[in-house]
């Protein structure tokens, strides 16, 4: 099968998770891609065995895995001339360079974009940035925890407002895995771009500015012009009937969209048709001065009946209402094994773990099959040969701690 971007080579001097990201994707999606890491190995190797010491190890990483599979890895060592002699003969041969490398560190490195983009005039630049370029946060240290979820307001007001006030836990690794396919789809468009021109390009792709973006209907309605300063809040407090409910068996359901036909369909569905003409009720205006009241109401009548009660009434009337769910209920959801969101992958250390699919879904890429990640310098041998290295100078690179060779 000749997927969408076969023939493409890309280069990833990326750690963690944002840059991994879009070279997994790039993989996916038919690109040959060689990670570079350092001859200890990427850090989040070590991060992912952390997470459950007992079970994950070098030969079982499912969390390392997730966003490294497909590529192809070497170990080089970068302040060592030869190690950095072998990354510019890749890039020499690449059509795209993914790092999420902090800019100083680069510029010490001699490979910032400026430092390199006459060079190779027809390379894709493609860096993960923290807090942006400029402004005093520039040259900070940035995670998805602290750039995209702590600095955006997520964090902070979206708890809710309460006695015992303490501000949402950030949940791992979804920021950074957003601002990766933020710049995964601008290489997508520099690579027709090139196409169409020869040209390389310098693409960028934020924490901070994607979390802003995403977040972009709150961060507009909150501004001081438009009156609204109420975060944080409280479910009672927004008279929107959009929202959680718990029901009688102590289980949790949501409820998602707004109008006037749903709301009718809505008070039908808990049989209290005699809000419609409640005047406290009867308008937008009514409903939010009388906030507590209105959403009392509502979760009065949830509390009569379990939540599969309301569910299946909910799906005769088509009322958008869902069960809430668990990080745990995913690995058994029907709807997402009928899909093919999740499989089984095998690793070496033979055990078999459910894991998320790639989101990659096209019929030119056909079914994608993850599979585990190999040693950080599993590859070195066979790139340093294709690139003309001679068996003699890969034991000399070796042993001066140039390149790790698995």
């Amino acid at each position: 099968m000749n997927k969408p971007l076969a023939g493409i080579k890309v280069v990833e001097l990326s750690t963690f998770v944002a840059g991994p990201v879009s070279a997994r994707l790039l993989s996916d999606l038919g690109a040959e891609v060689i990670k570079i890491e350092r001859p200890e190995g990427d850090t989040w190797r070590l991060t992912g065995v952390s997470y459950i010491p007992d079970r994950f190890c070098e030969d079982e990483n499912p969390i390392f895995d997730i966003y490294n599979a497909g590529k192809k890895h070497i170990a080089l060592n970068l302040k060592d001339p030869a190690g950095m002699e072998v990354l510019h003969r890749l890039l020499a041969e690449a059509d795209v360079f993914i790092t999420n490398t902090r800019p100083k560190a680069l510029k010490r490195l001699g490979l910032s974009y400026e430092d390199i983009k006459d060079k190779y005039p027809s390379l894709i630049y493609a860096i993960l940035l923290g807090y942006g370029e400029n402004g005093p946060e520039a040259d900070k240290p940035a995670f998805d925890t602290s750039a995209f979820w702590a600095k955006s307001g997520f964090l902070r007001d979206l708890a809710l407002k309460q006695e015992n006030y303490t501000p949402v836990q950030p949940p791992y690794s979804m920021g950074d895995t957003i601002t990766g396919y933020m710049l995964l789809a601008q290489i997508c468009a520099a690579l027709y771009r090139k196409k169409e021109t020869g040209l390389g390009d310098y693409v960028r792709a934020g924490l901070y500015h994607t979390a802003i973006f995403t977040m972009g209907t709150m961060a507009i309605y909150t501004q001081p012009p438009f009156g609204y300063t109420g975060y944080p809040t409280d479910r009672e407090s927004r008279a929107d009937p959009s929202g959680e409910y718990q029901c009688g068996d102590g289980e949790w359901v949501f409820l998602s969209g707004y109008s006037a036909a749903m709301l009718s369909r809505l008070y039908t569905l808990l049989g209290r048709e005699d809000i419609l003409e409640d005047p406290r009720f009867d308008t937008p205006e009514h409903r939010l001065a009388n906030a507590y009241a209105y959403i009392g109401e509502l979760q009065k009548a949830f509390k009569t009946q379990p939540a599969a009660h309301w569910l299946a009434r909910a799906e005769e009337m088509d009322l958008p209402m869902i069960r809430m769910g668990h990080f745990s209920d995913i690995a058994t959801d029907e709807q997402a094994w009928a899909n093919g969101y999740l499989e089984h992958v095998e690793f070496r250390s033979g055990n078999v773990d459910v894991m998320p699919r790639s989101p990659i879904e096209m019929d030119s890429v056909g079914e994608l099959v993850t599979v585990p990640a190999p040693s950080a310098g599993a590859d070195s041998a066979e790139i340093l040969k294709k690139l003309g290295y001679t068996d003699a100078q890969l034991e000399q690179m070796q042993a001066s701690g140039a390149v790790r060779i698995d």
